[in-house]
């Protein structure tokens, strides 16, 4: 049995006053409206309804079922507003993963502006450098950096980053090309976000062979910027990770004696692929986009 169905139908009768007026205010024909309300009678082991050819009553557990009957369907219709109005998301939680490069500046900006338009979707950050299994994990999207390998995901290209490769402010700038190679040889710092084949073969081509092994490297994104900027030694960045500190001149940008020829990065949102998203991640995903897009016009 249908129950809310036959709840409707009940009601209709009650509040209408007959069961023809019932059936048309329903659309349903008499019959299927009478068979509602017997079936109804005879699952509950009770006479709702007293009719007769030319009058109907409604008996007193027939008043009380009517009430029960509207509670039900108005807490019903509560529950569908509650998830389908896209302006209520009271237990909405959407899990996301990125890396620690972009747990600071603009990236966060973004998360920040959208929590303060959709606050009732908390969102839950996992601020990691691993690549997190989504499925696994139960992970609504992830900021990542470089090329989709998992085919189940689908990626969205947010914005390109570029690798370079910066001295502390301690560090003179007038140094000679020469004496750049030697502070490089002993002062670089390496993070644990570059690849290091791509390190290897740009000392290579400036002409350093010191093995990576033998250099400094700091996994902690935060700490390896820190000991930069502390004058621990040279540091190779994405560009918008020391934004802030190439502008206030706690740092510059090494050119000489060749700019770090690390290919661009692109970061990406990637999300599940074949599974229909949810009105809180499609809010997300939406404004994701909307935000970068609107930053790259800006910049333009």
């Amino acid at each position: 049995m249908d129950k809310l169905s036959y709840f409707k139908s009940y009601i209709a009768i009650v509040d209408q006053g007959s069961l023809k007026n019932a059936s048309d205010y329903l659309n349903l024909t008499p019959s299927a409206v009478s068979k509602h309300l017997s079936t109804l009678e005879q699952y509950y082991s009770v006479d709702l309804v007293i009719r007769d050819a030319k009058s109907m009553r409604i008996t007193g557990e027939g008043k009380v079922f009517y009430i029960q009957c509207k509670q039900v369907l108005e807490s019903l219709a509560r529950a569908e507003e509650l998830f389908l109005n896209d302006n209520q998301h009271n237990h909405s939680v959407l899990r996301i993963t990125l890396p620690q490069v972009l747990s600071q500046g603009k990236f966060m900006q973004m998360l920040s502006a959208f929590a303060q338009a959709h606050p009732q979707i908390k969102l839950d950050l996992i601020t990691t450098n691993k690549n997190l299994d989504l499925v696994q994990q139960d992970i609504d999207f992830a900021f990542r950096g470089g090329s989709l390998a998992d085919s189940q995901m689908r990626s969205v290209k947010l914005f390109q980053a570029k690798t370079i490769l910066c001295a502390p402010q301690s560090f003179s700038r007038l140094l000679t090309t020469e004496q750049q190679l030697q502070v490089i040889t002993e002062k670089l710092l390496i993070p644990s976000y570059i690849n290091l084949s791509t390190l290897r073969l740009y000392l290579q081509k400036i002409g350093i062979k010191k093995p990576l092994s033998h250099f400094s490297a700091l996994d902690d994104a935060f700490s390896y910027k820190q000991a930069v900027l502390a004058g621990m030694g040279i540091g190779i960045f994405l560009d918008f990770f020391v934004e802030q500190e190439l502008t206030t001149n706690k740092i510059w940008q090494i050119t000489d004696p060749h700019p770090f020829s690390y290919k661009h990065l692109d970061f990406n949102m990637i999300y599940h692929k074949n599974i229909k998203l949810a009105k809180s991640q499609a809010l997300l995903k939406d404004f994701v986009i909307d935000y970068f897009g609107q930053n790259k016009q800006d910049a333009a």
